[in-house]
């Protein structure tokens, strides 16, 4: 009896011990499973504030923008009620506005689509067979060279400023985010566009070699928007205007 006893016991203190390992691996479960909850959860409210805060900065800057279109419409009025003086500038106004990329526009030029390419895939990288946004640059580029007065892309006016640059499988333009096809408008003369882009060895050709495809085609009419964004100058300022040479300025 004492024997069996002592075997119970041992059997008891085994169970016993299998049952603390048991629960101690389930909490440690627990913890790392709430750990990483709370760190999901941390990342989500820090990605809500970012956001939030885009929004309102987004918010700010329209508001802004449309102020300040309504006071140069008002000044714009103003002006056309005055003297030659005035027309004058008005017309100054105009003229700094297109250059600005700040109104619509149209006239003759081209007009590219580009897709991505539906060749079967003979380097085993799925990223030689899709558009880069070097290969949007290349295209605008040669519009550049080629004397394009308006580009657009997706319908977003092309400025100086303007950043095209690919966020994962899309390209970002003016601070949205676009897919394929792609496709770009430029006003110029469109027989020149037309050339510079379809010539032997040019962008269009280099591409093609890719299997990506590019439609160029020659517009009597294309309408190129206005820039709906706003730009800022946080470090560029005017020069200061010297005096004439001879005078003191006082």
């Amino acid at each position: 009896m004492k024997k069996t006893h002592g075997k119970g016991e041992l059997a008891i203190g085994a169970v016993c011990i299998l049952l603390g390992f048991l629960l101690a691996v389930q909490l440690k479960s627990v913890y790392v499973n709430s750990a990483g909850d709370a760190a999901t959860a941390g990342r989500l409210e820090t990605l809500q504030e970012l956001y939030n805060q885009a929004q309102t900065e987004n918010e700010t800057l329209r508001a802004q923008l449309e102020q300040t279109q309504s006071d140069l419409e008002l000044y714009r009025d103003e002006a056309a009620q005055g003297g030659s003086y005035n027309e004058a500038l008005r017309s100054e106004v105009d003229r700094l506005e297109t250059m600005a990329g700040l109104t619509d526009l149209e006239g003759p030029g081209v007009e590219v689509v580009l897709r991505d390419s539906s060749a079967a895939n003979a380097t085993g990288s799925e990223a030689d067979y899709i558009i880069h946004d070097s290969d949007l640059l290349s295209v605008v580029n040669e519009l550049r060279d080629a004397g394009a007065e308006a580009i657009a892309l997706n319908g977003e006016r092309l400025l100086a400023s303007s950043e095209i640059r690919c966020t994962g499988a899309v390209v970002t333009v003016n601070g949205r985010r676009y897919a394929a096809p792609y496709v770009i408008t430029a006003i110029g003369d469109m027989d020149t566009l037309y050339s510079a882009l379809t010539m032997r060895n040019g962008v269009a050709e280099i591409l093609g070699q890719w299997g990506i495809e590019v439609t160029v085609s020659a517009r009597d009419l294309v309408t190129i928007p206005k820039y709906e964004g706003t730009v800022e100058f946080r470090y560029a300022r005017p020069t200061a205007t010297l005096p004439p040479e001879g005078e003191d300025g006082l």
